[in-house]
């Protein structure tokens, strides 16, 4: 009894100090080390909801339209009166996938879009960059001053290409009151090395604006298991590489001359249901100047097929704290057993705690950061082994 007692008292101080260095995130790196060794097994079974693509919406700016515009490619006036029209809707996020740059002399309006972009909560505009060539590095210096940076992933970052220069950034007018995303040329990264640190592409922008997940809380890793962790509750599976998967999906797609006069062409009544409010709209070219896939489409697919993913479900605190009660209670009956074996059961309850973890991870999506009833356990059979009980002498026998 009086080990039990010292046990539980050692106990229960230790786990009140891994508490404190719990909340200073020095157990950070094992638990997220854990938490990529489950998504790692589970990554085959994360499907997009079908029902929760259409939170995602195209707005695609067609060449055989162009007598319609302005100008071609579309000029300030023209993405005026589209952003103008769309506000009215009230999309959460407006991400715009084409560079808004235009050559001297400036046309004119491009304060008037500006202006036009106020009402939309999140704005995010399309930097081009080159990962290729001669750097330019004071064009780097001012994209890294217009952008936030990341420096949380699990490598050295060498799979992702480095920001070598910068081909087109927005018009200050406009760049002002936006965030601002990274589109490289065939490529899909989900973002670009800079120094030390991670400049987010287009894709990454729009799913952190959606998402409302600030980027201190995001996490990039590359090779086996790679993905984005979004905090630790939404994670987003990429290629090994930090290329975006390819994704096939049904996506919901507007034409934005439909936006520009919808009191003439009769459209607005449809608009309505689909531009729903608190949709996350990207606005862009439908094809590239080869014909290809647009940047557009690619960011529409990633994003509604990420944003649709099933969402992982860390273990509430009051459940972290039964955790480290169960964990306690076995480390306790450590005692019942001789003091020589209790590192060897203080493994196997280790084990099978793990994988009771594994398997209840696989079966409801949830998890707990193992670091404090891992060394809870470890902890009580160091202690059983240095003060247990030792096993009782055997009976010995003399022959006559």
């Amino acid at each position: 009894m009086v080990r039990a007692i010292l046990l539980l008292s050692v106990l229960l101080g230790l786990a009140w100090w891994l508490h404190g260095e719990q909340e200073r995130g020095r157990f950070r790196r094992l638990d997220e080390g854990f938490l990529d060794f489950l998504l790692a097994n589970a990554r085959q079974e994360m499907k997009p909801d079908a029902a929760k693509l259409s939170d995602v919406v195209l707005v695609q700016i067609r060449e055989e339209d162009k007598g319609e515009y302005a100008a071609w490619p579309p000029l300030p006036i023209d993405y005026q009166m589209i952003v103008k029209n769309l506000a009215s809707y009230e999309p959460a996020v407006l991400v715009i996938a084409d560079p808004l740059l235009w050559p001297e002399p400036k046309p004119e309006f491009i304060d008037s879009l500006a202006q036009a972009l106020l009402p939309i909560p999140r704005v995010i505009l399309a930097a081009s960059i080159r990962s290729d060539g001669a750097t330019d590095d004071a064009s780097i210096k001012v994209l890294r001053e217009r952008i936030p940076l990341m420096s949380r992933r699990n490598d050295s970052g060498s799979l992702l290409p480095e920001a070598r220069r910068v081909e087109a950034m927005p018009e200050p007018a406009l760049a002002r009151q936006s965030d601002i995303g990274i589109i490289t040329h065939g490529s899909a990264n989900v973002a670009v090395r800079s120094n030390d640190s991670l400049m987010p592409s287009l894709e990454l922008q729009a799913l952190a604006n959606a998402g409302q997940v600030p980027f201190e809380r995001i996490r990039v890793t590359t090779g086996p298991g790679a993905g984005v962790h979004f905090s630790d509750a939404w994670f987003v599976p990429t290629q090994h590489n930090g290329t975006w998967a390819r994704t096939d999906v049904s996506l919901t797609k507007v034409n934005a001359l439909d936006l520009m006069v919808p009191e003439v062409t009769g459209t607005d009544a449809d608009l309505a249901k689909v531009l729903g409010k608190g949709k996350t709209i990207i606005l862009g070219m439908a094809c590239d100047d080869q014909g290809a896939t647009s940047k557009a489409s690619q960011c529409a697919a990633t994003a509604a097929s990420a944003l649709a993913l099933p969402r992982v479900n860390v273990l509430s605190s009051t459940g972290q704290f039964i955790a480290w009660g169960i964990a306690g209670c076995l480390g306790l009956l450590l005692l019942l057993g001789p003091k020589h074996k209790a590192i060897t059961r203080a493994l196997l309850i280790l084990f099978l705690a793990l994988t009771a973890s594994y398997l209840a991870f696989q079966a409801l999506q949830v998890w707990c950061p193992p670091a404090i009833p891992s060394a809870l356990i470890l902890a009580s059979g160091l202690l059983v082994r240095l003060f247990g009980r030792r096993p009782k002498d055997e009976p010995t026998t003399t022959c006559e």
